[in-house]
């Protein structure tokens, strides 16, 4: 009974009921003949949609929120089309006697009483709306389907490497995804909605053409009038009869326009032109000089002098307004400054604590983290911090932000525990482009040098004004806010390592108590110590090996404990046990892993220069062999950029850590695998060969 209730609701919902019963309202009004009286209301209504459409279009933050408009547009056309067939069957089968009242009201308060005025009147307007508004729209239409279908490659693949940069989730992704989709759906319905508005245009005027020769002849050959009564009493009812309809087509024209027009900013209109158009004051002051300075000229000087009165009143109030706003930040820091100069020594200590994380910014990226401007950074960096835990498995501590006018003006810089880690650059109104200048330019686009902190790749910032500019093509393109998250993202993976403490290694061990409290209880302390874990843990993290799978872990180090306590020994048995996640992080779709290897003789040779002292061991390789090696790797680096893959190396299991900390100062980025970290299942494929040799 449940179910059969619940199907009834959802079959038959009020929403559904009435559409569907309007919709057969409207081709039944093409049929069936009504009364005046009903006309009248049918044309109110028309009249009262339209300015709710237009009204609702106004409001719009993003058009997307008015995802069903090229659905609803279809329905007014049609609604309009058939009130224009029913007024035509009542004024040429009625004539002189028609009583509609709105028809009536239009043509004798539109053309006053005057056919040659209300005929100007009525082009006038199926002109501005078919030539002016409809034409532009459908333009506008036709360009923003084309360029979101020619942009959607370039966005999938900014989604995909945010995805895999751990900015967003899963489910973020698919939400993303979606949004492009049902951009380029819209679009595409509105580029072909705007042929219904066109039509309704053309329709509207061949309307009145047929309905005034048809009156003058029922007037003429029916109803006996004479040749001129016909004309005025058919073309009076006519004219108001178009003028009813084609005001409100005008109406939604213009809906149709802002929607369509609506894509470069996620405010309201209203919104929109307040903060963007009275955020220069001086424009105005200029109007000011300029109204007055006609009002000397001989044209009319009363309109001139009010409105350079007005304008320069506008302008010095916002000059004034902008004054003060920038001052207030500078009152606030003397104040805080005195009242720091009150605070005691002893009342300082609460003020020595170093914070695990901060972000320091220059004074034009404050925009950016000022809560109060709703700056996107801060939410990023939450972000940030939640997609890095769960790849490396521990909980990244809180990110302190905050301005610093020591700063250059464009420049941001990353402290961990009050050291500096990191300084960067954006420059706010630009977008980061993963393109050198030189190839810019010969697009035609001016651009200022940069360099991707990420990555060490050249690109540029160029203005945001030139970014449609680069949209049909795949280039990565980042506002300052992703690129500094970006880059604030990879600078904590890198120093991951320092990050994690033993108090969150201690919270790690109580986490898996509560699924493997043996494992725990087994292995700290009595085979291995807090510390040794945090170090073991750390020589993971540093080359970010997730931790998630704490218990596997843990049983590894119970297994290897009684052999080895050096940490550095135990993180790669650790590792060769992990050898699936691992490899699975540098595989392709193919599970082949493109790899560069090492010769025999070579790793021989370096093994045999590993030394051991009481600091622990390390290579120790001759200056002149260890910049062939560099060099060689740098040339096979090079190759892996051009596939567009994380570079990855292949050794022995014994040389595998030294060689790592041999090359993690020149190539960080460089993933150094053993044999015993490939599983089974991957193929590996080798691109070239390092040796001792020059190649």
């Amino acid at each position: 009974m449940n179910s059969l209730t619940a199907f009834l609701k959802d079959t038959f919902k009020l929403a559904d009921i009435l559409i569907a019963f309007m919709l057969v309202m409207i081709i039944g009004l093409m049929i069936i003949p009504i009364s005046t009286f009903l006309l009248d209301i049918l044309m109110t209504l028309n009249m009262a949609m339209s300015i709710t459409v237009l009204l609702v279009a106004m409001y719009l933050s993003q058009p997307l929120d008015f995802a069903a408009f090229p659905s609803i547009l279809l329905v007014l056309t049609l609604f309009r089309l058939s009130l224009n067939v029913t007024s035509t069957r009542l004024v040429l089968g009625m004539g002189s006697n028609f009583d509609g009242q709105v028809v009536l009201a239009f043509a004798k308060f539109v053309t006053g009483g005057n056919m040659v005025v209300g005929a100007v009147a009525f082009c006038i307007i199926t002109l501005v709306q078919f030539v002016v508004i409809t034409k532009g729209s459908e333009r506008v239409a036709e360009v923003a389907a084309r360029f979101t279908l020619d942009a959607m490659p370039g966005k999938q693949m900014s989604i995909d490497a945010d995805l895999n940069a751990g900015l967003i989730d899963a489910e973020g992704a698919r939400e993303r995804r979606r949004k492009i989709e049902r951009e380029a759906t819209f679009f595409g319905s509105m580029d072909g909605a705007n042929k219904f508005v066109r039509g309704d245009s053309v329709a509207g005027i061949v309307i009145v053409f047929i309905n005034i020769i048809g009156g003058i002849l029922i007037g003429r050959f029916q109803h006996e009038m004479e040749l001129g009564e016909a004309l005025e009493t058919y073309a009076k009812l006519t004219i108001g009869d178009g003028l009813v309809c084609q005001i409100p087509a005008l109406l939604i024209s213009i809906a149709t326009g802002m929607v369509i027009t609506k894509s470069a900013s996620e405010q309201k209109l209203g919104t929109d032109i307040t903060q963007q158009v009275l955020k220069e004051p001086r424009a105005f002051v200029y109007t000011s000089v300029i109204c007055f300075l006609f009002a000397l000229t001989p044209l009319p000087t009363i309109p001139f002098l009010i409105l350079s009165a007005g304008s320069g009143f506008l302008g010095f109030y916002l000059l004034r307004k902008e004054h003060i706003k920038a001052t207030q930040p500078e009152a606030a820091a003397a104040e805080g400054g005195a009242k720091d100069q009150l605070k005691k020594p002893e009342n300082l200590l609460g003020t020595l604590a170093l914070d695990p994380i901060s972000l320091k910014t220059g004074r034009n990226l404050v925009p950016l983290i000022d809560p109060s401007q709703q700056g996107p950074l801060l939410e990023r960096i939450t972000l940030v911090r939640y997609h890095i835990g769960q790849e490396l498995g521990f909980v990244i501590p809180g990110v302190r932000v905050m301005d610093d006018i020591a700063l250059p003006p464009n420049q941001y810089e990353v402290d961990i525990r009050g050291t500096k880690v990191a300084i960067g650059e954006a420059m706010m109104g630009y977008h980061f482009v993963s393109l050198p200048v030189a190839d810019l330019k010969k697009k035609g686009v001016a651009g200022l040098e940069a360099e991707d902190p990420s990555t060490g790749a050249k690109g540029a910032w160029i203005p945001d004004a030139q970014v449609s500019a680069l949209q049909q093509e795949s280039v990565t393109m980042l506002n300052p806010t992703d690129y500094i998250a970006n880059h604030f993202s990879e600078v904590i993976k890198s120093h991951a390592d320092e990050i994690m403490t033993r108090q969150n290694v201690q919270s790690l061990l109580e986490l898996v108590k509560n699924t493997n409290a043996a494992i725990v209880r087994e292995l700290v302390p009595d085979m291995l110590s807090l510390g040794q874990v945090h170090k073991v843990l750390q020589g993971l993290v540093r080359e970010r090996v997730s931790i998630r799978d704490l218990s596997t872990i843990l049983e590894r180090l119970a297994d290897y404990a009684h052999i080895s306590r050096d940490t550095n020994l135990l993180a790669e048995y650790v590792r060769q046990s992990l050898a699936r996640q691992i490899c699975g992080r540098y595989v392709d779709k193919n599970e082949t892993l493109t790899v560069v290897t090492l010769d025999p003789r070579l790793e021989e040779q370096m093994i045999g220069a590993v030394h051991q002292s009481e600091y622990g061991s390390f290579l120790a390789l001759d200056p002149t062999l260890g910049e062939r090696i560099l060099a060689q790797l740098t040339n096979h680096i090079k190759n892996f950029n051009r596939m567009k893959r994380t570079p990855v190396t292949l050794c022995s299991p014994r040389l595998r850590p030294h060689f790592k900390k041999f090359t993690e100062r020149s190539q960080p980025r460089l993933a150094v695998l053993s044999y015993n970290e490939i599983v089974p299942q991957v193929k590996v494929q080798s691109i070239g060969i390092i040796s001792s040799e020059d190649i």
